[in-house]
């Protein structure tokens, strides 16, 4: 990779989010040539999970459209355009937005977007938004020489940089006056000390791609949750429905010392119990197992009004292994009035497998869970284990965004990512000189430059690591509704719901913390600082309900 390129990769990475914010896309991906191969090298990219091509040359159909039209296109549709399906599929996309990035008559880049959010194909509306975005990579190199188009003088001076249409520049601004930070300071002309973290970030990354390897071996699941119960309490009603059935049971022998739980038609007697459990004894000792004891907790969800279920009336229980990830020892019984039909195995075995299938999933997203939480505690750790305010504060911040996603009602999805991007939000400061600005009242302009570098690195950092989702939430947790924040001075809706959502809890903790430079602030006066920043600094509909839960729970 050209030296540049790689000092500006950051940067990059930065601009490459503006075809999430601006085009909607949920897949790009940067290519730039690199002269000695003729080949267009892909340099940083978000979404792919890896399905982006590395390199692509003139025989790829984008490179050869983008070299004969010279303007966007998009393609939407599988069979649209047949010589494309093989780039759609294989990253198992369906819609593609191209643009190419010419400086001085040159094809020096492509921007590949893909899957425009929503599932909305893209538009002629969509053309100039992606033309712009490659434009703006282009202005950054337009006083470079990569690609051996800087302009030569022989008076020894410095030429202009070449000017490119490219949208409105964007102003850095200062930190928000409700957060307790320095008071503003004018913005000091843009350095160059960002991209010196490249290799810093480069590091990073790969040590944290490492770490992440070791915690996904070490991460296992050998108990079921509350989560997983109510799945099989939910199917075990279902299997009722089978004719004949009378007594569904799932048996964790391995599970808080064993637990049995059981759904019958009719309230079942206590011999009708035991005669159950020997059932079971009876199979777990002719298959070499152990005989089970097991606290046992009976429903009846359809009343208990009808003929108790005996001992006698039960003529035939079925029983099966149930084996979900690492975990073992799980069963399936289920008992009929009488000697069921062919049909009648065949349902009930669709219910076994659908009973394991629900139990394995929601296993395999619990170790996604701990596994993300995992990692992301790795990319902070190093800060955690030097300032122990800081972790006391992100802890803070993290168990008040998880009562206000609740208080929300976001699904249990939304709010374990919310709480994620809690615990990373401020992961960028680790490259940004965090031991000089740590506690630092009076910061420089240069501070003040290098600070605001901090949600780009830190979702450079996150995105390979814990996904774009939550890269995007980091990178745009300093953006403001009225569109005054940074990096990209985004406004409103435009800004994700989880930036929203922490801005507000991380606002109110860091005001009222005891551990911050700035003496607390009552919770009273945090709560009226963000009831006047409403629809200025933060979200007007979430800093009434903020207010809202504040008010109906006790603050802690």
């Amino acid at each position: 990779m050209h030296p540049d390129i790689q000092e500006l990769q950051v940067k990059l990475k930065e601009i490459l989010y503006d075809c999430a914010v601006e085009v909607k896309a949920t897949k790009a991906a940067l290519y730039l040539l690199d002269t000695p191969t003729n080949r267009y090298e892909l340099v940083t990219e978000f979404g792919f999970k890896g399905a982006a091509r590395p390199s692509a040359d003139e025989k790829n159909p984008i490179v050869d459209r983008c070299q004969k039209l010279r303007s966007p296109f998009f393609i939407n549709g599988l069979t649209a355009e047949p010589r494309f399906s093989e780039l759609l599929y294989e990253a198992q996309t369906d819609r593609l937005l191209v643009a190419p990035i010419y400086i001085r008559g040159q094809l020096v880049g492509i921007l590949d977007m893909r899957d425009k959010g929503g599932k909305a194909p893209f538009d002629n509306a969509d053309l100039p938004k992606a033309q712009s975005v490659g434009e703006r990579i282009a202005e950054l190199f337009a006083s470079k020489n990569v690609w051996g188009q800087r302009f030569i003088t022989l008076s020894g001076k410095e030429p202009l940089p070449q000017t490119i249409p490219s949208a409105a520049p964007r102003k850095p601004t200062l930190p928000p006056n409700a957060v307790p930070v320095p008071p503003p300071v004018a913005a000091a002309p843009p350095t160059t000390q960002a991209t010196s973290f490249v290799p810093k970030v480069s590091s990073l990354i790969l040590e944290a791609r490492i770490g992440a390897d070791r915690v996904r071996a070490a991460v296992s699941v050998d108990s079921l949750s509350e989560a997983e119960m109510n799945i099989v309490r939910e199917i075990l009603r279902s299997v009722l429905l089978i004719p004949g059935a009378q007594v569904a049971a799932f048996s964790a022998l391995g599970h808080l010392g064993g637990i049995q739980d059981i759904v019958a038609r009719a309230l079942l007697t206590d011999e009708g119990l035991a005669f159950l459990h020997s059932k079971l004894n009876a199979w777990l000792t002719k298959h070499g197992e152990s005989e089970a004891t097991l606290r046992t907790r009976v429903q009846t969800p359809f009343g208990t009004t009808g003929p108790a279920i005996r001992e006698e009336d039960i003529k035939k229980i079925f029983t099966a292994p149930i084996t979900a990830g690492s975990i073992r020892n799980l069963y399936l019984s289920v008992a009929f009035a009488t000697d069921p039909e062919r049909s009648i195995h065949e349902l009930l075995a669709a219910f076994h497998r659908q009973l394991q299938l629900a139990i394995e999933q929601s296993i395999s997203r619990r170790q996604a869970l701990a596994t993300r939480l995992r990692i992301a505690e790795r990319v902070v750790e190093p800060d955690f284990s030097r300032f122990p305010e800081l972790r006391r504060h992100s802890n803070a911040v993290i168990a008040r965004v998880d009562a206000f996603a609740r208080f929300l009602a976001l699904s249990p999805a939304e709010i374990d990512t919310t709480k994620i991007v809690a615990l990373v939000h401020d992961c960028g400061m680790r490259l940004l000189d965090y031991d000089r600005l740590y506690r630092k009242w009076d910061l420089s302009p240069d501070d003040l430059n290098i600070l605001r570098e901090h949600p780009v690195v830190g979702a450079a950092v996150v995105d390979p690591l814990l996904g774009p989702e939550i890269a995007r939430a980091v990178l745009c947790h300093h953006e403001r509704w009225d569109g005054r924040g940074y990096p990209s001075e985004l406004s409103g809706e435009e800004i994700p719901l989880m930036s929203r959502v922490v801005q507000i809890c991380d606002v109110y903790e860091a005001m009222t913390s005891m551990d911050n430079y700035q003496p607390p602030q009552s919770p009273d006066t945090a709560m009226s600082v963000i009831a006047r920043d409403a629809g200025i600094q933060f979200d007007p509909d979430l800093a009434r309900r903020f207010d809202e839960m504040m008010r109906t729970t006790p603050r802690a």
